[in-house]
């Protein structure tokens, strides 16, 4: 502004004292009150009506002493007056005020003070309440045992605590927003994590709670627990809080302790599986060997008899039949009960021994290829592979009206894969409930974490593929 704005400067300065929270009064040289604003006023408990009145009389005995002899001090040498005084009252309390004492000048007539105090009290109690709330924030970031973080949603800013930082070991001048720390999230738990948060906020409610993996400083991944908590001023979401718990080693210890639950599975459903074969061979051989023998004795004994007639002779040799066809299925029986020598011959061999047997009594005509590697399957899986091609076998003999089979065993990869196929009728997989041959192949690939894929349809046929892991 110019010299020649003066009207507009006391304007403006008349509007600042009019408008300020701090105490402003003017005094003559005669120590009277001429002008004070409203602070100064409601302060002292005082109306306009004190004007012209002793200031030393209108303020309590403790500040007008203090101030005249300020005011004389600044009239008599036309210096400014700074200080911080401290003023105890009638009760005991104590305030402290920063006065600043000044000459008027341009007034005609009477010498003009001014005066102008800002009581610092509450702002020393201001300050004080701060510095303790911010030592216990400290102490308690400190010493929390969770890592703490919290939200600004309005402005976005993130506050992280010590033992958060040390967890997922970055500085925290290098961490930032929401958006720095959902690019950390594993790929595969970023978007469900984003998600939720999102629904939990759109949806209004309170909390949220989820599992992730985040990238820590070092490139490793650590499998965290994330709690959220968000605050609401009109029903807007303003702030979220939320805590983080490092679940790793709990992670670690649940995966090792699913291992061993899944290893002692194992062991049990192959301490089962070997029962159960030791009881078919048992079976086996009490068929072969006792039951096989009462029949060849009871056709001896059918074969003595001598008939007397056409009709009994005939008799005689139904009956020799039945007891032979008997015979036969008994000895077929007891030898698919009892467990191959795979140790022995192998599984090549022996799957090819059972099939050359098969092509002798049925007409069916099965080919056999694998590849040069099956044999070094460990003995469960040889096994159970064998088992599996007899139970198809079985189901193609009595249902498909195959007149071609093919099977086709090799390595791939780190899985074994048996594939047999049949020239049948085929049947329609989703109306057909599974018996159990076809249950039994489900369950001896699934003891060792296999597949199985059956392709067919009515009069195309039937394809399964049993797909197991080597080790």
């Amino acid at each position: 502004m110019n010299t020649q704005e003066p009207e507009l400067i006391e304007k403006l300065a008349f509007s600042f004292i009019r408008h300020t929270q701090h105490l402003f009064w003017m005094v003559d040289e005669e120590g009277s009150l001429v002008y004070a604003n409203k602070p100064f006023y409601k302060y002292f408990g005082i109306g306009e009506e004190a004007l012209q009145q002793k200031i030393v009389e209108l303020l309590p005995k403790e500040v007008g002493g203090a101030l005249y002899q300020d005011h004389l001090r600044v009239l008599n040498t036309d210096a400014p007056l700074y200080k911080e005084q401290r003023v105890k009252w009638a009760d005991g309390t104590s305030l402290v005020f920063l006065i600043n004492l000044f000459p008027i000048d341009g007034t005609p007539g009477k010498k003009l003070l001014g005066g102008h105090a800002v009581n610092l009290a509450s702002k020393h109690s201001i300050e004080k309440q701060l510095r303790e709330a911010n030592d216990k924030l400290l102490r308690l970031n400190r010493v929390a045992a969770n890592a703490i973080w919290e939200w600004d949603m309005r402005t976005g800013q993130i506050f992280r605590n010590e033992p958060l930082l040390d967890m997922i070991g970055y500085p925290i001048e290098n961490t930032h927003g929401l958006a720095w720390w959902l690019q950390r999230i594993h790929p595969e738990d970023r978007n469900r994590v984003s998600d939720l948060v999102k629904d939990t906020a759109e949806k209004k409610l309170h909390a949220w709670e989820d599992s992730y993996r985040f990238k820590c400083a070092d490139g490793s991944y650590k499998h965290i627990r994330d709690r959220g908590f968000i605050v609401y001023e009109n029903e807007l979401p303003v702030k979220m809080i939320g805590s983080l718990q490092d679940v790793t080693d709990i992670k670690i210890l649940k995966e090792k302790l699913l291992d061993e639950k899944m290893e002692r599975q194992k062991e049990i459903s192959e301490m089962v599986i070997q029962v159960q074969e030791k009881e078919r061979t048992r079976i086996g051989h009490e068929l072969h060997d006792n039951v096989n023998q009462l029949l060849t004795a009871s056709k001896l004994f059918v074969e003595m008899m001598a008939p007397r007639s056409e009709e009994e002779n005939g008799f005689k040799q139904k009956g020799i039949e039945y007891v032979v066809m008997a015979i036969e299925e008994i000895r077929k029986l007891s030898k698919e009960l009892v467990v191959p020598q795979l140790k022995d011959r192998g599984l090549v061999i022996s799957v090819q021994n059972m099939i050359d047997d098969m092509n002798i009594a049925q007409k069916i005509k099965i080919s056999f290829a694998h590849d040069g590697n099956i044999d070094l399957l460990t003995p469960g899986r040889k096994l159970t592979m064998f088992r599996i091609i007899q139970e198809q076998l079985k189901n193609i003999f009595k249902y498909s009206k195959a007149t071609v089979v093919n099977i086709y065993m090799h390595r791939k990869n780190g899985d074994v894969q048996l594939v047999i196929r049949d020239n049948g009728i085929g049947f329609d997989s989703a109306k057909t409930y599974t018996g159990v041959g076809l249950n039994s192949i489900h369950e001896r690939t699934r003891f060792y974490n296999g597949t199985v894929d059956i392709q067919t349809s009515p009069g195309s046929g039937c394809k399964m593929t049993i797909t197991i892991p080597v080790h």
